[in-house]
């Protein structure tokens, strides 16, 4: 039998933002809060009762029924909104949205995940709270991976999805109310969140798996309905849609039989899926049929370079770093400046490197770590200071909040330690 709560992971992964859509498309924005509550709910009895009953056999129906359970008991007890009681929603039967795998609902966006995330991205909250909020609301993110994608503080994230929640509640629009004019004003919005969600499963920033393939593999159907639900799709989203897809062709290599991380210079290119870096490639050329160039035209670009190198020492870290410098004007930001430096090392040296590095201020370092520290470490060993490389190394490791990360970390230690105590010839 499968684990319980590795399942009920998964499903709080897989199915929180579709049961909190299709509750909320019934219930109405303004009891988001109680939707939320009840699914959270149903996703802890799972937990307690899968354990001594056995998975049922189709979990995610198990998860909504529960859930609108709760939310009749709720509002019952309250004795609030008592024509909610008699609607569809609550007719006891089995039948429900998530019997059906794919939840087609509209014309427009087809799918109830993709609709709440376009709801969530209102044009009159700021794109901060926005993002913040929808990956909290339809991504299942804790608020400590928010902080975490967002670079930003808990307490600041906090604000951020608080903000966002008592704006919508002030604007009152429901999921039906969207039109393709709604849609359009939020792409931007709809797309970072959708990026950050896979940045979370290629990287994941806590717990102990390398990857999480639920989260990526979300954010790649989230892009393709995205680009589905446009008469013309935006070049932008089929370049975020290329950009996931080469980086998940590489999936196989990046983590070893035993889960740990495979670093990109270590990694066996013949594992790589080239039947989805040539489906990225196409999307590539679509993307290059606008006129606006965006950070995925760009980033996509840049992980080109990288699948098309036959060996790491072939990687044109020139070309690279341009592309990086150009990033820097299309989407500055601290990552964009850690990753420039980066490039910048293995193009022009690390010196060069590591002069980039120390030039980013200590409030951008303070939201970089220990990813800052991690690049400190390896230019410092490259210059063969092993004992200023694993300083920042023993730094990171404290900071480093993945177990497989830590991991690494350690190896790499060990590695420069035994470098340091190897007499030279």
């Amino acid at each position: 039998m499968q684990d319980s709560r590795t399942l009920v992971d998964h499903f709080f992964r897989h199915e929180y933002g579709r049961l909190v859509a299709v509750l909320t498309r019934s219930l109405g924005i303004r009891n988001l809060e109680l939707v939320e509550d009840v699914v959270q709910s149903a996703l802890s009895k799972a937990l307690q009762t899968w354990c001594y009953n056995g998975v049922p056999d189709d979990p995610g129906a198990w998860l909504y029924r529960t859930s609108r359970n709760l939310a009749i008991d709720v509002l019952r007890r309250t004795q609030t909104e008592h024509r909610l009681l008699t609607t569809e929603l609550f007719v006891a039967d089995d039948r429900h949205p998530l019997a059906n795998q794919d939840i087609h609902f509209d014309e427009e966006v087809g799918d109830e995940s993709l609709r709440l995330l376009f709801l969530c991205c209102h044009p009159n909250i700021p794109l901060d709270s926005s993002i913040a909020f929808a990956l909290k609301t339809v991504s299942g993110f804790s608020t400590d991976e928010v902080s975490s994608a967002l670079l930003i503080t808990r307490a600041n994230a906090e604000k951020r999805i608080a903000r966002a929640k008592e704006k919508l509640r002030e604007i009152g629009t429901e999921l039906t109310e969207l039109d393709n004019a709604a849609l359009e004003s939020r792409i931007e919005a709809v797309q970072s969140t959708i990026y950050l969600l896979f940045n979370e499963g290629y990287a994941s920033s806590s717990g102990y798996a390398t990857l999480r393939n639920d989260l990526c593999d979300e954010a790649i159907r989230l892009a393709r309905m995205l680009i589905a639900s446009a008469p013309n799709a935006s070049p932008s989203s089929c370049a975020l849609l290329a950009l996931m897809l080469m980086h998940s062709a590489r999936f196989e290599a990046r983590v070893d039989m035993f889960g740990s991380v495979v670093l990109l210079e270590d990694q066996d290119r013949s594992q790589w899926n080239w039947s989805r870096i040539r489906e990225a490639m196409d999307w590539m050329s679509r993307s290059a049929e606008g006129t606006q160039l965006s950070r995925y035209h760009v980033e996509s670009s840049i992980a080109w370079e990288h699948c098309r190198a036959k060996t790491f020492g072939e990687v044109d870290w020139s070309k690279i770093a341009e592309r990086y410098k150009c990033l820097e004007l299309v989407h500055p930001g601290p990552m964009v400046r850690l990753n420039l430096a980066i490039a910048f090392s293995y193009a022009s040296g690390p010196e060069f490197g590591l002069s980039l590095l120390t030039k980013i201020d200590s409030d951008d370092r303070t939201r970089l770590r220990p990813w800052w520290d991690c690049a400190m470490a390896d230019v410092l060993l490259r210059l063969g200071e092993c004992m200023a490389a694993i300083s920042h190394w023993r730094d990171a490791i404290l900071l480093a909040t993945n177990q497989e990360h830590r991991k690494l970390i350690a190896k790499r230690i060990e590695k420069a330690e035994n470098k340091k105590t190897t007499p030279s010839k």
